[in-house]
């Protein structure tokens, strides 16, 4: 038997996933914003993988990507989106550790 796991945004219970155990599910994930209040689209690139962060309003590529992900908000819950492992995309909430990494990529500490 699975252990259980929840979404951090709706609390609803998400297929067990050992490598995310704090994804976003896929209702609360569906309007991800930027810290505007912009909207969100997230892709591979291309079959083979890579991460592209476009605005769902004018389809524009978004320059606020750091190395391979996108800081984005759902329901005021700052968050971290990124490519999955084997293609698509997971969306993850802050956590310190991700905080660190992007703060030491924009030169800041």
């Amino acid at each position: 038997m699975q252990p259980k796991q929840y979404c951090p945004i709706c609390n609803n219970e998400t297929e067990y996933n050992q490598r995310h155990p704090n994804y976003v599910c896929r209702s609360c994930n569906k309007n991800p914003v930027d810290e505007n209040g912009r909207g969100l689209l997230f892709s591979n690139i291309d079959l083979s993988g890579g991460f592209e962060a476009k605005y769902a309003d004018t389809k524009e590529v978004s320059e606020n990507h750091i190395a391979y992900g996108h800081i984005c908000y759902i329901q005021g819950v700052e968050c971290w989106a990124t490519e999955y492992r084997f293609g698509g995309i997971v969306i993850e909430p802050m956590d310190e550790e991700r905080r660190a990494i992007i703060n030491r990529i924009k030169g800041k500490k």
